[in-house]
């Protein structure tokens, strides 16, 4: 009677520990899949993040290059105006 005691307590201890062990297995492959989306996440945000500043500065540099542009066509117009100011003031057409 003693024996069936004891092996019962050891089944009940050792099916409880069974149960304990598969639901700390099954929160600890939730977090690490958890954890893997995370990581997955943060290096799409990377990653675009690059590309948007990649964007960013490409097109800030497009936005100078066109004022540079402006700029250098107006000294440029006012340089021709003052050249032909000069030619008439000389007595040339």
């Amino acid at each position: 009677m003693r024996a069936t005691l004891s092996l019962r307590a050891l089944i009940r201890e050792y099916l409880i520990i069974s149960l304990f062990r598969a639901c700390a297995e099954s929160l600890a492959s939730e977090n690490a899949s958890r954890l893997a989306a995370m990581e997955r996440a943060d290096q799409n945000i990377n990653e675009l993040l690059e590309t948007l500043h990649a964007t960013f500065h490409r097109l800030r540099q497009a936005g100078i290059d066109e004022e540079l542009f402006d700029v250098v066509a107006g000294f440029e117009a006012l340089a021709g105006q003052s050249g032909d100011r000069r030619a008439t003031k000389a007595g040339h057409p």
